[in-house]
């Protein structure tokens, strides 16, 4: 839990205290979007090489490939679950209270990450195999997309010529969702997520295929 927090701390000193972005209750804004960013990032960052780096574990043991990423992107999961509390106690104390709608908000968005990022690690993981610097620009490729999604601020304060182009970003959608379900104890609706359902629908049926079409040189190409 030590590494969002601490990220958070450095980034609400930087952009409230010296930038002064003028947001209300802008820990509560950077927090409820940091926390499930960083089960994205890390789960991309640590499952884009895991079949290339057990080479001898898929040589030598038959098992479903695909428990690999899934293991990596699940614990980093239970990690962010973990961070939850925490951030319950950031809501409290800043006047909030936390809702039913949480019960209810939390495993429907948890679930939509989940299926996204299995759909995203199975094909960036099978590429990988073949291609072994991807994984750099991977994280190059995330540096970028930080910036472009609304985690260090909120959509409502960027110019409206410029929000729909980064509605196109499908992580735009959900980080809003996850800052709309703590913060305003707003369940998500099919119609603000469509951008993020849509591309976990595409990144899990594509993910899956070129997974399973290339899982059969695994052995060989390692």
């Amino acid at each position: 839990m030590l590494k969002p927090l601490l990220l958070g701390a450095v980034l609400y000193f930087a952009l409230q205290r010296v930038v002064r972005i003028r947001v209300d209750d802008y820990h509560l804004v950077l927090l409820s979007a940091l926390f499930p960013w960083i089960w994205f990032q890390t789960s991309v960052l640590l499952a884009s090489p895991v079949i290339s780096h057990n080479g001898n574990l898929i040589k030598k043991v038959h098992f479903p490939r695909y428990v690999l990423p899934f293991a990596t992107v699940a614990n980093n999961m239970v990690h962010f679950l973990l961070t939850l509390p925490v951030l319950a106690i950031f809501v409290v104390a800043s006047g909030y209270r936390p809702s039913l709608t949480w019960i209810v908000g939390i495993p429907v968005l948890t679930l939509v990450e989940l299926v996204l990022l299995m759909g995203v690690v199975l094909f960036i993981s099978s590429i990988n195999v073949y291609f072994r610097d991807l994984e750099h620009l991977v994280e190059v490729f995330l540096n970028l997309l930080f910036y472009v999604t609304p985690i260090i601020y909120p959509l409502d304060i960027v110019p409206d010529r410029y929000q729909n182009l980064l509605l196109v970003n499908p992580l735009t959608s959900l980080m809003e969702a996850w800052r709309d379900l703590f913060i305003d104890n707003a369940l998500p609706s099919p119609e603000a997520l469509w951008p993020c359902l849509l591309f976990t629908a595409l990144a899990c049926a594509v993910g899956s295929a070129v997974f399973g079409r290339l899982e059969r040189g695994f052995a060989d190409a390692l």
